[in-house]
């Protein structure tokens, strides 16, 4: 491989975007799995020296074979990141992305003037590199571009900038989204939330001192919703990393509500995915923490997270306790016109999971009646259902339980089904015993139920 270039702005390659990429799995390996990952932990993994290691993280060195990449991919659990990202990092390696963009653009007349490609005046190298690459097509076939992942690289590099825009609007914009978040089948909401995103992005390059909190904020917040729907989708790396934007943006906003709020927000979604109950409810009491005395809607949304991933570990007594203090809680908590997903009907959701995994069948029934009276939508109707369903097995009814979790899968539209209620209906099988499983009669169909296509 030939000798990389001094790492300077015009030399940045994609070299440089895989290491980053590598850096920021090993930072976040502590929030995913629940234990820090040292640079020499990774090293006796991968066989890679320390020193090795921190070449490829600063894009001076690449990885010597795909074999070494699946080899980082897994020491890291990244869920195939790196493994799909290498094909284009191999073939394009050190070769400067201006270079490329030149190329690009003296193939493509008129692309700084006019149509979709057209750069803005006064952009800075990350962002024209960005923007080249994607227009170059060197990113296709990848799910970089579907995930929106160049532009949440992007806002990373620019949230400590300013300039202004109104954050106003974009409160009502944030809003709508959150409805359509709870209403609409997410393969549908996720272009629009890239698009405005990417709109807040250039704002914030231009915003006032005073404004630019406010469009941070923003910016947490319409993260929040694509990790939510990322999470839908079943697509959790990409999820994972939007997680990850949404606290720094939280963060630089200083809005320590915010910051509570996606905190736990990301220790609720967190329940439906691979990710460790143990590093979630570290992240939801950290929620708290931060919160100190303030009562928020972050706040009660991370308690009913704290209760979740409590039962989900089997200790019940401590999650019932969670659950009565979210009472408490809510009873205290006003609602305003910037709940954040906090509803009325959340706090018996939270009942209904708990009373769940507890086996505890007529409290989790009584549960989901209180949650379906006070909010009808799709996800809540079929998570609250399928929450009876593990109830039902988790205190004996095994075979009632497959059925029932059948006939909810079954009765939702395909465009409706996600990947968070397919992982709840999976819990249902997993209340019943590996030597009975066999015999049930409903098992054929509830396993025909779950593997039916979920678009995207």
């Amino acid at each position: 491989m030939p000798a990389p270039r001094k790492n300077h702005d015009r030399y940045r390659s994609m070299a440089h975007y895989f290491g980053a990429l590598v850096r920021d799995l090993r930072d976040s390996y502590e929030l995913r799995v629940g234990h820090r990952l040292t640079v020499d932990l990774l090293g006796a993994r991968t066989g890679y020296s320390a020193s090795m290691l921190g070449s490829i993280e600063r894009g001076e060195c690449l990885p010597e074979s795909g074999t070494r990449v699946q080899s980082l991919d897994d020491a890291l659990r990244a869920g195939g990141q790196l493994k799909i990202l290498w094909p284009v990092v191999q073939r394009l390696g050190h070769c400067p992305l201006d270079d490329l963009a030149a190329a690009t653009n003296a193939a493509k007349p008129g692309y700084r003037e006019s149509g979709s490609n057209a750069l803005f005046p006064g952009d800075d190298v990350e962002r024209r590199e960005l923007f080249q690459l994607a227009a170059a097509g060197l990113l296709a076939q990848t799910p970089l571009i579907n995930h929106g992942e160049p532009i949440r690289n992007l806002a990373e590099r620019m949230l400590g900038t300013a300039a202004g825009n109104s954050v106003e609007d974009w409160g009502v914009t944030c809003a709508d989204h959150m409805h359509a978040v709870q209403t609409q089948p997410p393969a549908t909401i996720r272009d629009d939330l890239v698009l405005d995103f990417a709109t807040v992005q250039h704002s914030i390059t231009r915003a006032t001192a005073e404004k630019l909190p406010g469009l941070q904020r923003i910016s947490a917040w319409l993260s929040v919703m694509h990790a939510n729907v990322l999470t839908r989708l079943g697509e959790h790396g990409a999820a994972r990393r939007w997680w990850t934007t949404a606290r720094h943006a939280a963060d630089a906003s200083g809005d320590r509500d915010m910051r509570v709020w996606v905190r736990g927000y990301e220790a609720v979604f967190g329940l439906y995915t691979p990710r460790s109950p143990e590093a979630l409810l570290i992240l939801a009491r950290n929620a708290q923490d931060l919160a100190g005395d303030r009562l928020s809607a972050g706040v009660l949304i991370a308690v009913a997270a704290e209760a979740q991933a409590l039962a989900v570990l089997g200790r019940q007594p401590e999650a019932f306790d969670r659950v009565r203090h979210l009472r408490g809680l809510a009873d205290r908590f006003t609602m305003s016109g910037e709940s954040y997903g906090w509803g009325t009907s959340s706090t018996a959701f939270t009942s209904a999971w708990v009373h769940a995994f507890g086996g505890a069948t007529e409290a989790a029934r009584e549960a989901r009646d209180q949650a379906l009276a006070a909010n009808p939508n799709y996800q809540n109707a079929v998570n609250v259902r399928l929450h009876e369903a593990i109830s039902v097995g988790r205190s004996g009814g095994y075979n009632e339980a497959l059925l029932l979790a059948t006939a909810v899968m079954a009765d939702l539209d395909p465009a409706y089904r996600t990947h968070m209620m397919t992982h709840t209906a999976r819990r249902v099988l997993d209340t019943v015993p590996l030597d009975k499983r066999t015999t049930l009669p409903a098992l054929g169909d509830y396993r025909l139920a779950l593997n039916a296509p979920i678009p995207n």
